[in-house]
């Protein structure tokens, strides 16, 4: 048997007999990121084009149409699971090795290995019999903007020319464990150089390295001197090294007949489908061959023959759609709004009048208690540096050549609430609360513009909400039994397809493992106990450790996105919110110092 964490080799790249968990593989460990493991090694996410040989399995196919045509592809793929096997094969995502430079934690001499080369082991007399001693991964590397990685320049940096020549030393100092206390040696030629500065702007670029393009995930690691766009030394478990860009869809009802479960789960398998409409020619369903695939899988013939013509029908309504996410954000806010209860169905939402809940039936139209729901989570791609900000992101490939015919998707299912609110009752905000959005939209349209992307336009009813998704979901963690990390916000704001405003907020939880869903969350959505969240979120907010450095500082946080909002108040898990937890501002909610009262909740945190 082999021992947990071994490696074996398939296509190229090294297979990691290590347990990923499949929400993983979709953030934040997915393809292009870098995952530290066991006996320190690290090795980065290879892309997909070499997840599987030939066409992925059929049993791991899943369909979500609305998704489908937004993202331009036929299908997605659930990421292999390490418990699975095939033919007595595990099934496992295949890494690359980076970065390639190592050292000895013992004699400091660093070594460097291919992308598909073992983990090194020194060879330096007194550093262990046999094999050596493992060598621990460099935790620098050099990044641009692009998304590109490669090695750090070492012999660049301290000026070395000796070339194969050389032998590099790894050495921290005395005074300092950190990576600013520690120096690069050339023990051939003698010259060295701390690291201290290599994080400062342009300090490899000033050494004369340029990005070559380098896609390791691909396969690619030494570029093809492309890019040149100026690198930046991060730290290998930096944050900012590595951001996917996730898209997400809830899944909404479209037909109005139920079938037959089997009949159903034929229609919905990915495979099943290609075989049910291999005949369709101009939209015609030929009864006849699906006659005999109802006799092969013993279901009403007429049955399968309506459940066909009703999908084909629905993947024509999402093709002749947008397929933009606010199309798909519409659909989403029309269903839950009108409620749903057809047994069987991924989508059960009770809907309740918003005149039931007394003080807050003046900013709610209904409350939708969604007691089930189900997401498809698909991975785009990613950017480093830079975290996505929607459409118009420059997002890194996922696979060596061409657009992809699938994405790596996960389903997951849970419960939620969600609100409609009147969006009239923030349309006129006060002098004060508005110049704060003002500012905050000025500052967002001066980072689009400066990343090439089209203006997004905001205003006091999308921020008001946003703030407040964040101050319920923090004061839902007291009451639901759910981890902050469990749950999430989804924003609907635009225009219906009527152009009357859309203003709505979903907090759910979706999880397809250990945090399932026994109703805590949605039990706290109604009339006796909503009324009683708000006002205590409202009061919650009111006040944060950081005050009043917080509620009345200017403009914050990376590029001046957040006002009143910290880490005492308002931020939440990068998983929960969908901004990045930019765009916050609880002065809309609890007024400021000045104008305690002129919140459009101050009521609810006074009382």
């Amino acid at each position: 048997m082999r021992r947990p964490g071994k490696t074996r080799r398939g296509g190229g790249m090294i297979i990691r007999n290590r347990p990923i968990r499949r929400s993983q593989l979709i953030s934040p460990f997915g393809v292009g990121a870098i995952t530290d493991f066991r006996n320190d090694e690290a090795l980065m996410c290879a892309g997909i084009d070499s997840w599987f040989q030939g066409e992925p399995p059929a049993e791991l196919r899943i369909s979500e149409e609305r998704l489908q045509v937004s993202l331009g592809c036929e299908y997605f793929v659930l990421p292999p699971e390490y418990a699975d096997s095939v033919e007595g094969t595990k099934r496992r995502v295949p890494y690359v090795r980076f970065p390639g430079w190592h050292y000895c934690p013992r004699c400091y001499r660093m070594d460097r290995t291919t992308p598909f080369g073992d983990q090194p082991f020194c060879q330096t007399e007194g550093c262990g019999k046999g094999k050596g001693r493992r060598m621990i991964p460099i935790r620098i590397v050099s990044v641009c903007e692009q998304g590109h990685i490669e090695e750090f320049p070492f012999a660049q940096w301290i000026g070395c020319d000796c070339g194969p020549r050389a032998q590099l030393y790894f050495k921290s100092g005395r005074s300092s464990a950190s990576i600013q206390g520690t120096k690069v040696e050339c023990k051939a030629c003698g010259k060295a150089n701390s690291l201290a500065a290599a994080f400062q702007p342009q300090a490899v670029a000033n050494k004369g390295a340029i990005c070559n393009g380098a896609r390791p995930w691909l396969g690619d690691a030494k570029g093809d001197g492309s890019c040149h766009h100026p690198l930046h030394t991060l730290l290998r478990g930096a944050s900012n090294i590595y951001f996917p860009a996730v898209e997400s869809a809830i899944y909404v009802p479209r037909g109005q007949r139920e079938f037959d479960p089997r009949i159903q789960n034929l229609v919905d398998d990915p495979a099943k489908w290609a075989v049910l409409t291999a005949q369709v020619v101009d939209g015609q369903v030929p009864e006849g061959a699906l006659n005999m695939i109802a006799s092969m899988f013993k279901v009403d013939a007429s049955e399968l023959v309506a459940a066909v013509r009703e999908k084909l029908g629905e993947k024509q309504q999402a093709k002749q759609a947008s397929g933009t996410q606010e199309s798909l954000r519409r659909e989403e806010f029309e269903a839950l709004r009108k409620g749903s209860n057809r047994d069987g169905s991924d989508l059960l939402c009770e809907i309740v009048d918003g005149s039931q809940f007394d003080r807050l039936s003046e900013f709610i139209e209904r409350v939708g208690l969604v007691r089930k729901l189900r997401e498809t989570r698909v991975m785009t791609g990613f950017t480093r540096i830079n975290p996505p900000s929607g459409k118009g992101d420059d997002l890194q490939a996922m696979q060596r050549i061409g657009k992809p015919r699938w994405l790596p998707a996960i389903v997951v299912r849970g419960e939620g609430i969600f609100l409609e609110f009147k969006a009239e009752r923030f349309a006129n905000p006060s002098t004060e609360l508005a110049e704060r959005v003002a500012l905050l939209s000025s500052n967002l349209e001066k980072q689009r513009a400066q990343r090439g992307q089209d203006p997004r336009p905001i205003d006091a009813g999308f921020l008001t909400v946003h703030a407040l998704a964040h101050a319920l979901i923090r004061e839902l963690t007291f009451l639901c039994g759910y981890g902050s990390s469990a749950l999430r916000e989804r924003i609907y704001h635009g225009k219906e397809a009527d152009g009357k405003s859309m203003l709505g907020l979903l907090i759910y939880t979706s999880s397809g493992d250990s945090e399932g869903t026994l109703g805590g969350l949605v039990s706290q959505g109604e009339p006796d106990k909503l009324e009683a969240l708000f006002s205590s979120a409202m009061r919650r907010s009111g006040w944060c450790s950081n005050d009043p450095v917080c509620i009345e500082s200017p403009a914050r946080g990376p590029n001046s996105l957040n006002m009143a909002a910290c880490h005492g108040c308002m931020l939440l898990p990068e998983t929960s919110c969908e901004e990045g937890n930019r765009l916050l501002d609880r002065a809309l909610l609890i007024g400021t110092p000045a104008r305690p009262d002129g919140g459009f909740f101050s009521k609810l945190a006074i009382d």
